[in-house]
């Protein structure tokens, strides 16, 4: 059994802290932060220099790498800066459900300029009545002669005010069981995409963290798109949507551990440098105690997404069953043990944490969403409940334990 790293994927590593080090600046960081503005010039190089679409196909432009590539990728950037990795991730996590179920005319389309830095994505699942339960949706999608129209309201868009386009979760089949009955749709921000109708695009101001990024709500009246924008098969949107967060949960764990990696590093720092009653205060017991329980909860953090990744990437069909076991595991514990990392950093800090400067009350504020999006910690424990009842004993007994 080797937990190394492969070479290819140390130097996909090294080049990702690299590139934080060089252009994740605090001047940058903290103006992107009181100005609510998405650092575009940044995403922009990250796409320019091959961070962007690690896992897409090699014929738009990717690297034909995996999920764990990605997380190394996003952990580097989290560890350097929380609001600045979230939001390049962001930018480009979203266009992962075009490249499981777009077709490749569609991965051509819109793949090719995410990969380039040029575009950002988005997907519109969360509706004013419905966020943890999506097994009906208010939003409606009828189909007409020329393509599809598409009606409703969607809530809490990451990247909303500026994305190039957004895939839609809409229900097709208002008659259908819950979770039947849904389509995925592709909507480019480009009016001159759309068949008719509009899109009202409204800023959600006044969030607590990941200030950098739009949180929007889209509201769609009669928009009209062409046939060819239905993304994966119809009636299955549900399904899509399950199949995309069973790599995204697994990336999106990892910015909790980069952000609580990132925020341990400069505690430590500080608690070496930092002197109270003639001693660094790391020297002081009580002090010293919190830097190895915060080590010991990063190291279950980072080899716990570093398998479920890996998992993912295999996709050996013994273990097909279990990958959203891990996936819930790691979107459940890696966040919540983060939290409470970063939360000792803002202590070891004292009177010093709780103001921006230090940017550990800034990595406590971007975190806290991770609890939240692509399915609360508590809808994570009711996965891994739903699974755990139903998978064999014998599997458990000799392949999970």
């Amino acid at each position: 059994m080797d937990f190394s790293l492969t070479k290819e994927q140390r130097d996909i590593k090294r080049a990702a802290a690299e590139f934080a080090a060089g252009e994740f600046v605090q001047e940058l960081a903290h103006e992107c932060e009181l100005n609510h503005r998405y650092p575009r010039e940044i995403y922009k190089k990250a796409g320019e220099l091959g961070f962007i679409g690690l896992d897409y196909p090699e014929e738009i432009g990717g690297g034909n790498l995996g999920v764990f590539e990605n997380v190394l990728v996003v952990e580097e950037f989290c560890k350097a800066d929380s609001g600045l990795g979230m939001a390049l991730h962001l930018g480009y996590l979203p266009a992962k459900l075009v490249k499981i179920i777009g077709t490749p005319v569609q991965r051509e389309r819109v793949l090719a300029p995410v990969v380039k830095g040029d575009w950002i994505s988005a997907v519109s699942f969360t509706e004013p009545n419905h966020g943890s339960d999506l097994t009906r949706v208010e939003t409606i999608l009828s189909e007409v002669e020329d393509g599809f129209v598409l009606n409703g309201t969607k809530l809490f868009t990451t990247n909303g005010s500026y994305a190039d386009f957004t895939v839609v979760l809409a229900q097709e089949d208002p008659d259908a069981p819950p979770g039947q009955g849904m389509t995925t749709v592709l909507v480019e921000r480009d009016p001159a995409s759309w068949l008719g109708g509009t899109m009202e695009v409204n800023e959600i101001p006044h969030k607590m963290g990941i200030r950098m990024t739009s949180s929007s709500e889209l509201v769609f009246r009669d928009l009209k798109v062409p046939k060819e924008n239905i993304m994966g098969e119809r009636g299955r949107g549900l399904l899509n949507v399950l199949d995309f967060l069973d790599e995204s949960r697994i990336e999106i764990a990892a910015q909790a551990l980069g952000n609580a990696e990132g925020a341990f590093l400069k505690a430590l720092n500080h608690a070496r440098e930092r002197t109270q009653f003639k001693k660094a205060i790391i020297d002081f017991q009580a002090p010293g105690q919190r830097f190895a329980r915060m080590w010991t909860k990063l190291q279950s953090m980072k080899w716990l997404v570093y398998h479920a990744a890996w998992l993912c990437d295999q996709r050996r069909e013994k273990m097909s069953e279990a990958v959203a076991l891990f996936t819930s595991m790691v979107k459940y514990h890696v966040p919540e043990t983060a939290k409470g990392v970063i939360d000792e950093t803002i202590n070891v800090f004292g009177g010093y944490g709780y103001f921006m400067e230090q940017d550990v009350e800034r990595r406590y504020r971007d975190n806290r969403i991770v609890e939240i999006y692509e399915g609360t910690i508590d809808i994570q424990l009711n996965n891994m409940v739903r699974i755990l009842k139903k998978l064999n004993m014998d599997f458990i007994d000799s392949i999970l334990l």
